[in-house]
């Protein structure tokens, strides 16, 4: 045991500052001490509080973070979408095929990068109407032709199933995430004209197509006057004209053919479907028909009564130029006047059954009349038909030559 140090003086301040104080639980510091505890714990609690509260900011702000991710993220994939759909080709050309559905020719012809060339005998508008055929009233549709290219897009468009045009797009730029911008390059509109003409007429005769006279450059035949036919006016300087050939293509439609004689005159003009031709012959116009018509009765009733011996050949002598072979041949050929004797003659029926004017100066007829001639016990009718060339002899008509 230690001991005390017996020279050290103690005092009461120093024993109270020296001698331990033992605590008991009915000591008020141990009840001081127990007040105190709890206070600790509330301080424990309000740190938890806080954690919480910055938790729960945190989760708040980590969830608005991931909610406005994801709303930038599906407003990305929203734009890109529609981004991409509104870059796809199909769009454009669905908005094309609108105009051909609206048949809309203007908006074709001026998207077309070679229009169909129009001859002479036809207008542009021609055309239009001829491609205006090919899909008005038609079910249209369009697909991907075998040209078709991811860098050239091009549709060909049906009209019942059949290819009338194509129509092809071009890049014309770059829209938002590198999608491409698509326009309309260019619309092929073939139309092949198929139509044409093939037309023989006189060769003094003029022909129109569509009402634009054709010229020589039209010409691919020419066909001339036998020579049997033309030794009836040559030698008295009439003249027969031959038939000339033109042909016209490369139209869009079915032409207008007119032909005009050597007069002006309008002529028939005759379309024979199996040889897909026209045909105009020589002309019946002529200024002075009605005469010569007269003319050709007088002389055929008077031929008749010569050959019936109703009349002297002398009487055909103004008809006749001199030194005529026609009227050398009917002189010496006696073999038709031999007829019954007979009483008065009559003359009945006449007729001019053809007519053609091959020029101003030569034409020609054929004539019909009937004798009625008084036999016994009944008449009896004698006709007669002459064919004769009439030609203008120093200005005056007369017989050239007769054909039998």
């Amino acid at each position: 045991m230690k001991k005390h140090d017996q020279n050290k003086s103690y005092s009461a301040e120093s024993a109270r500052m020296t001698t331990p104080v033992v605590r008991t639980e009915s000591s008020p510091f141990v009840a001081q001490e127990q007040t105190k505890r709890p206070v600790k714990k509330k301080k424990g609690k309000k740190r938890f509080h806080v954690y919480v509260a910055i938790l729960m900011v945190w989760l708040i702000a980590a969830t608005c973070a991931i909610l406005y991710g994801y709303k930038k993220f599906n407003t990305f994939l929203i734009d890109y979408e529609a981004s991409y759909q509104s870059s796809q080709p199909d769009l454009v050309m669905a908005d094309v095929f609108t105009h051909f559905e609206a048949y809309d020719i203007e908006y074709i012809w001026q998207n077309m990068p070679e229009h169909p060339t129009a001859s002479q005998f036809e207008s542009e508008d021609a055309i239009k109407t001829y491609m205006l055929s090919m899909i008005e009233g038609k079910t249209l549709t369009y697909v991907e032709s075998g040209e078709y290219t991811p860098e050239r897009p091009t549709y060909a468009v049906e009209a019942d199933g059949y290819v009338v045009g194509t129509v092809a797009l071009q890049r014309i730029g770059q829209k938002e995430y590198g999608n491409p911008v698509w326009a309309l390059a260019d619309i092929s509109f073939p139309v092949l004209p198929l139509e044409g003409a093939m037309i023989t007429l006189p060769s003094n005769s003029t022909v129109y197509i569509n009402g634009i006279q054709l010229d020589d450059t039209y010409i691919t035949e020419q066909t001339p006057v036998d020579e049997d036919e033309l030794q009836y006016v040559e030698p008295y300087g009439g003249s027969i004209p031959g038939f000339t050939t033109y042909a016209v293509s490369g139209l869009y439609y079915e032409p207008t053919v007119e032909v005009k004689d050597y007069s002006g005159a309008d002529c028939p003009v005759e379309y024979n479907a199996d040889f897909d031709r026209y045909r105009a012959e020589y002309s019946t116009n002529h200024a002075e028909r009605e005469a010569l018509e007269q003319y050709g009765i007088d002389f055929t009733t008077t031929f008749a009564n010569v050959i019936s011996m109703d009349a002297d050949i002398t009487e055909l002598d103004p008809y006749f130029p001199p030194d005529s072979l026609a009227y050398n041949y009917i002189s010496r050929s006696t073999a038709l006047r031999y007829f019954t004797g007979h009483g008065a003659v009559t003359m009945q029926n006449e007729e001019v059954q053809e007519f053609i004017a091959y020029n101003e100066d030569t034409v020609y007829m054929q004539v019909y009349v009937e004798q009625e001639m008084q036999m016994w016990p009944d008449p009896e009718i004698v006709p007669t038909t002459t064919h004769i060339y009439l030609t203008r002899i120093d200005g005056e008509w007369q017989i050239s030559g007769m054909r039998y």
